[in-house]
């Protein structure tokens, strides 16, 4: 007696499993596009749920497509549990990459996608003249702090965490009141850090009594170029299969492992070519110009001026000897108030004195001894009247 062929083995039932695979399998990829597609142009915002509604109808999608093709044909017991195994990873890793586009992190490139979600919650307050404070006023005497992402408060969640409003509030203790006011940005040199003061006193006919110029390695990088030091940088996951770079770009969760780890194939070639601009006779003099742009200011507008210095935090050695004993040795030359930081923090261990391992800017800790350095030499400033 002949076997009756099962509903499933028949030429048309056949075409009908492969008409809903390829079905369910095309939906999976036009779901997939715009869910890779959307963090490179839209990675915060509103962006998050429309992508997060994808990432579930392709979970939905994925489900159908497993249970065609494991669940209503006769399979081995190996191949259902191989397919289980593949659907678990995949499903999983649905929900991680769910999970981290809400988990933001800090880090010295803004263009990963975990430090677009930091800076989008954490970024704040922004006045209307676009920098990280309150509105300006000038109702007292007016300290203000100028200099780029160390002074903005770079990975630092709360304002009142940055060594400016650290001096504010302890300035504010005291009989006599001050306003602060920082104009921080972040990736200003020396010279873009000055038209930035210039342009912000101009719009806003406020006239500090001291400025706090915050001082950082790279400062020198724009007068560098500018005279034919041209740093081409690196390619960016110049360290991965080019076929891999939109998934570990457009993946949150992939993205957040990705840049977990160090890559010193960006940050060294720039730390050795920030070497070369200070070691370059040329390029140093036009760059200590752009310095004595703020001490001559300071000095025709009867300014007390106290200048910052911050080291690479992640090598103090290094960068001591690349930059900061030399800018140090110059202002105090010229009799500006000048404040080591090397000499503040040394003794710190490196993860105390920098956000975390990513992201290389001041912690809270070093904000809050530059803070008590600076409020001692205002104290003594404040003496000097």
């Amino acid at each position: 007696m002949s076997r009756k062929p099962s509903k499933d083995s028949t030429p048309f039932a056949r075409a009908m499993i492969i008409k809903k695979v390829l079905i369910h399998s095309l939906a999976i990829i036009v779901f997939l596009v715009p869910t890779l597609i959307i963090p490179a142009f839209y990675p915060t915002g509103m962006a998050i749920y429309l992508r997060l509604f994808l990432l579930f109808l392709i979970l939905i999608e994925g489900l159908i497509l497993f249970k065609i093709v494991f669940m209503n044909e006769k399979r081995s017991e190996i191949l259902k549990k191989l397919g289980t195994i593949v659907f678990s990873l995949f499903v999983a890793f649905i929900f991680m990459e769910a999970i981290f586009m809400f988990i933001p992190r800090s880090h010295n490139y803004d263009y990963t996608l975990a430090s677009k979600l930091w800076e989008a919650k954490y970024w704040k307050p922004i006045n209307s003249l676009g920098f990280r404070d309150k509105e300006p006023g000038n109702k007292n005497s007016v300290i203000l702090f100028v200099g780029d992402s160390f002074t903005a408060g770079d990975g630092l969640e709360s304002v009142n965490d940055r060594f400016s409003n650290i001096v504010g509030a302890e300035m504010n203790k005291k009989e006599k009141k001050y306003t602060i006011i920082n104009i921080g940005r972040k990736g200003l040199q020396t010279k873009e850090e000055f038209v930035a003061m210039k342009n912000f006193l101009y719009a806003t006919i406020i006239k500090p009594q001291i400025i706090v110029l915050q001082y950082y390695g790279n400062d020198i990088a724009n007068v560098a170029q500018e005279n034919g030091l041209i740093f081409k940088g690196s390619f960016l996951y110049a360290n991965v299969n080019k076929v891999l770079i939109p998934v570990i770009s457009n993946s949150y969760f992939i993205n957040y492992l990705y840049w977990l780890h160090s890559q010193d194939y960006i940050t060294e070639p720039y730390i050795t070519f920030l070497a070369k601009c200070y070691s370059n006779h040329n390029v140093l003099s036009k760059h200590k110009e752009e310095i004595m742009l703020f001490v001559n200011y300071a000095k025709e507008n009867s300014i007390k001026l106290i200048v910052v210095v911050f080291p690479l935090l992640q090598d103090i050695e290094r960068s001591d000897s690349m930059y900061v004993n030399d800018i140090v040795d110059f202002l105090k030359g010229n009799k500006i108030c000048t404040i080591n930081v090397s000499n503040l923090v040394k003794e710190l261990p490196i993860e105390d004195r920098i956000i975390n391992k990513n992201n290389g800017h001041a912690s809270n800790k070093v904000n809050r001894i530059v803070a008590q350095e600076i409020f001692r030499n205002i104290a003594i400033i404040d003496t000097w009247k």
